[in-house]
């Protein structure tokens, strides 16, 4: 990888970790998202988490004021990634973290495990006029995760009915073993 490319992936690791802090802090006014976040959103772009998905740019626009207004989080980057395409006309930034949601933060922050994955195009004419232009930004996290998070309710679930399952499913695959095992010793 030559020094330019480096550079390049750089900078755009930058400008993903700036706007995964944008938009994944609701203290961040509707404006800033609109000015920071909004030139770098391609006309199609397609946001999708394990519960909505949605498409358009309008609709991107008003969901994330949406969630700035109703919700209370914001984010803990671990890692941020940038893999380009052959030819860098696009790529794929992952970001790691933690979305800390803080709707009842006066009781209790809800950590809660999340991968971001932004694919995007660079447009612009040459290297140092490069930006990126999102058309699909994903949002992971699992249901395991949120259970495990949960007071009371992630103990039991992570020290009692994981462990329990994972000794079921060793004897299930025990049996599976034999019961195989005596079928080919016949045949």
């Amino acid at each position: 990888m030559g020094s330019a490319e480096q550079e390049l992936i750089r900078r755009l690791e930058q400008r993903f970790r700036r706007m995964t802090e944008l938009l994944y802090d609701t203290r961040v006014p509707p404006q800033v998202l609109e000015e920071e976040i909004l030139p770098f959103i391609g006309e199609n772009i397609t946001f999708k988490d394990p519960w909505q998905q949605g498409t358009g740019r309008e609709t991107y626009r008003r969901g994330a004021a949406g969630f700035h207004c109703m919700f209370s989080f914001d984010f803990d980057i671990f890692q941020a990634n940038v893999q380009l395409e052959e030819g860098h006309r696009g790529g794929r930034a992952i970001v790691d973290g933690v979305m800390n949601l803080k709707q009842f933060s006066w009781l209790y922050t809800y950590p809660l495990r999340t991968i971001l994955v932004y694919d995007f195009t660079l447009v612009g004419a040459t290297a140092g006029e490069l930006k990126p232009v999102v058309h699909v930004h994903e949002e992971m996290w699992s249901l395991a995760d949120m259970i495990a998070a949960v007071p009371g309710v992630g103990r039991f679930y992570t020290n009692v009915f994981r462990k329990g399952f994972s000794q079921g499913f060793l004897a299930a695959s025990a049996l599976c073993r034999r019961v195989r095992g005596a079928a080919a010793t016949r045949g």
